[in-house]
């Protein structure tokens, strides 16, 4: 048994039980008519508890429960070629069996990692105000061109904007939730994009395993089990799919992704919680 998972499994739902206990409704959990989106003693225990950690919910929480299927997917395998290499490292470049990195006269690297994962740093970030946010698209557009990039399939789902860092984070979609895994990712700094990272799911099916995903205000408390979350502000809460890259990743071709709900903060960052009876997963 993993006990680190399950003592994460044990202080979620401790916690969640003690805000039910502390909840003047707590009378009506067990009944038909409950619906915990519009508790709002339960609601607001919630933001108390995660105020202790200076964590302030500053958005509309979702009040959708959805039963969902778990996805089978299967990823790109990237290999190392003459052809990806011309294409982000410019000509004269030759691929070497087993070498992943790769660097050219002008300080370009490339490498792909846990043979999924393509990294593409053009230049260390430069630092300084961005003044150009409303061509941000064109030179996403110009970047993708460039560089002979498949985006089929391919929506922006995120973008954070700060006085000298940007990133802007395209994914692909089952429906119309995210496919968290599945993603290019643009780094931008003064002077444009300093930084790229793509991974792509080929396929995504649905299983024939179906999930009840418990809401967002339930889900919340898993925020608490995280060491690094105090001090924040959660700007957004949406449903996603998502499977857990752990140190096993590099030997996975297709797995299993789960619906999870992803919580977006004021700096930019955001964290993956588990809507199911399990654990924390990112």
């Amino acid at each position: 048994m993993d006990w680190n998972k399950a003592n994460t499994v044990l202080i979620a739902a401790f916690i969640v039980l003690n805000i039910f206990l502390l909840s003047p409704s707590f009378s009506d959990v067990y009944s038909e008519e409950y619906n915990v989106n519009t508790d709002l003693e339960f609601i607001e225990n919630v933001e108390s508890i995660l105020s202790e950690r200076n964590v302030y919910v500053k958005c509309e929480l979702p009040d959708e429960i959805y039963v969902l299927p778990t996805l089978g997917t299967e990823y790109e395998i990237l290999y190392v070629s003459d052809e990806l290499l011309t294409r982000f490292l410019g000509p004269g470049m030759q691929a070497v069996e087993d070498v992943t990195s790769y660097k050219n006269d002008a300080g370009e690297i490339l490498e792909i990692n846990d043979g999924k994962k393509l990294n593409y740093v053009v230049r260390d970030k430069i630092d300084g105000v961005i003044s150009y946010e409303e061509t941000i698209d064109k030179k996403i557009n110009t970047f993708i061109e460039n560089k002979k990039i498949n985006a089929e399939g391919y929506s922006e789902s995120f973008r954070y904007i700060s006085q000298d860092y940007s990133i802007v984070v395209y994914t692909k979609k089952y429906n119309e939730f995210s496919l968290d895994n599945s993603y290019m990712r643009f780094y931008f700094d003064k002077e444009g994009i300093y930084r790229f990272e793509m991974q792509n799911i080929e396929t995504a099916k649905e299983t024939a395993e179906k999930i009840r995903v418990f809401s967002a205000a339930e889900t919340l408390p898993r925020l608490l089990s995280f060491n690094d979350v105090s001090d924040k502000e959660i700007m957004e809460i949406k449903m996603t799919y998502y499977s857990a890259e752990d140190e096993n990743w590099q030997l996975i071709s297709g797995i299993n992704s789960y619906p999870v709900w992803k919580v977006i903060f004021n700096d930019g960052t955001y964290k993956h919680l588990s809507g199911i009876n399990t654990y924390d997963i990112d």
